[in-house]
């Protein structure tokens, strides 16, 4: 089954660049959050675990009109961040509109799954009679319909209530005393979240759970040959301290405003307020900025993100180009990025270039200001895109379960690497071997 088309919002977790989920829908809502990675989900990438009161996952004006939506996620529950949690702390998926109002599905402190909602007046809690267990991933959906709110557990409605009050706009996974964004006593993991501005039927929440549950696994098959076809779309950052902290990383640049914004900080993490930036030399907004990885690395996209401050449509650069190093002296332009107006604030935005070389140093170099006074950068964040052929020796069952894929996705993506997987099989064990160049023999001992 296919998740159904049309979603307003989709955070896939794994695709996140410092504290930002980038959305994958197109529609630029990019959700934030200092959660950490969870990689414990098998084959479905890494999951965002929120361990920690101050790593709730949100995101502000999701929807446009709050009637009719669709929430869906994968979550496993954990603990919560106090021994007796009050009704208003224990949501963990909903709606809200930041301050007195709000929908959520919540987890009360035995574990029951149940809808909170507070109409300005009260808090209400409605229990389903279902109970979560520690460490198990589940998949959760909340619909609306006109005031109909129902809640589903592994693709199965277990609760419908009928409330008329409005809520906000606001997606949030948490709601503690009116604070949407961050807050939150229930501890657990969250995988590929999405938003649908329209009320899925009993049979689109089944499916989209089918879809993650009871897929069937896929391989590509040509000419007697079995492989299974792998894409990632990584970035890397490296969360900077200092100018040379941590070790290899060292951040150099063509001058900085003052130590309040050295370079360093548009490579640390963070983009909270509008210190945590590089701003060019006073007078001086041309400029470059540039990273030293200590060990040759390949990228071939880069995340930019203007600083969380209101003059971000003219800090922010015009044009500016990406360039690679072997030894920091002579340069390789790696991409001429043109014509970039109308940033925003706290703005991220990806750009993409051909490049298959590891350079030990990356330099962003500004050619063109949108100010005459200086220009800054919130964050820099270099990744990688590339898509694997991986040639299989067999159709068995083993490399179906391993190496077969729910969907087949970027097919159209240009094949940067094949790598072969040999198998040598003995009457008591299965040993496996994955190698970036076709082998010249086998030999079987």
């Amino acid at each position: 089954m296919a998740i159904k088309e049309g979603y307003k919002a989709r955070w896939l977790m794994d695709e996140a660049v410092s504290t930002t989920l980038l959305d994958s829908s197109g529609n630029g809502l990019n959700a934030t959050t200092s959660s950490t990675l969870d990689s414990s989900l098998d084959n479905k990438g890494s999951a965002r675990k929120v361990s920690a009161s101050s790593q709730g996952i949100y995101c502000r004006s999701v929807l446009s009109s709050n009637k009719n939506f669709t929430i869906s996620t994968l979550y496993k529950f954990d603990s919560f961040g106090k021994a007796t949690p009050l009704s208003w702390e224990t949501a963990i998926l909903g709606i809200t509109s930041g301050s007195a109002r709000s929908v959520h599905i919540a987890v009360s402190a035995n574990k029951e799954v149940g809808l909170y909602y507070y109409n300005g007046s009260v808090h209400q809690v409605e229990n389903s009679g279902v109970f979560l267990k520690s460490g198990e991933w589940v998949h959760l959906a909340l619909t609306a319909l006109n005031g109909t709110y129902q809640i589903y557990l592994n693709g199965k409605l277990i609760k419908s209530v009928n409330q008329t009050h409005d809520v906000g706009f606001n997606f949030s996974t948490c709601y503690v005393n009116g604070n949407y964004n961050s807050t939150t006593n229930v501890y657990g993991s969250y995988d590929d979240i999405i938003i649908w501005e329209s009320t899925l039927s009993d049979i689109e929440v089944f499916n989209v759970m089918t879809y993650y549950f009871k897929e069937k696994r896929i391989l590509l098959h040509s000419n007697n040959k079995t492989y299974s076809f792998e894409y990632k779309n990584e970035f890397e950052p490296i969360i900077m301290t200092s100018y040379a902290t941590p070790s290899p990383y060292q951040i150099t640049s063509s001058g900085d405003y003052s130590s309040d914004y050295a370079c360093w900080k548009a490579f640390d993490g963070k983009n909270s307020g509008y210190t945590n930036s590089w701003i060019t030399t006073n007078g001086v907004p041309l400029g470059w900025i540039q990273v030293k990885f200590g060990t040759s690395k390949v990228y071939n996209q880069l995340s930019f993100t203007t600083r969380d401050y209101t003059d971000s449509n003219t800090t922010a650069p015009k044009e500016f180009k990406i360039l690679g190093s072997f030894d920091g002296v002579s340069w390789t332009e790696l991409a001429l990025i043109q014509n970039q107006t109308g940033w925003k604030q706290n703005e991220t935005r990806i750009f993409e270039f051909n490049n298959s070389i590891g350079f030990q140093y990356y330099r962003v170099q500004i050619t063109v200001a949108n100010s005459t006074s200086y220009s800054a950068i919130g964050e820099l964040i270099f990744g990688y895109k590339r898509a694997t052929l991986v040639n299989l020796s067999s159709k068995s069952v083993k490399n179906f379960t391993k190496y077969g894929k729910p969907i087949l996705e970027y097919l159209n993506a240009p094949i940067s690497e094949t790598s072969y997987i040999l198998q040598d099989i003995d009457s008591n064990t299965l040993t496996t071997k994955q190698v970036n160049k076709k082998p010249l023999s086998i030999s079987l001992n």
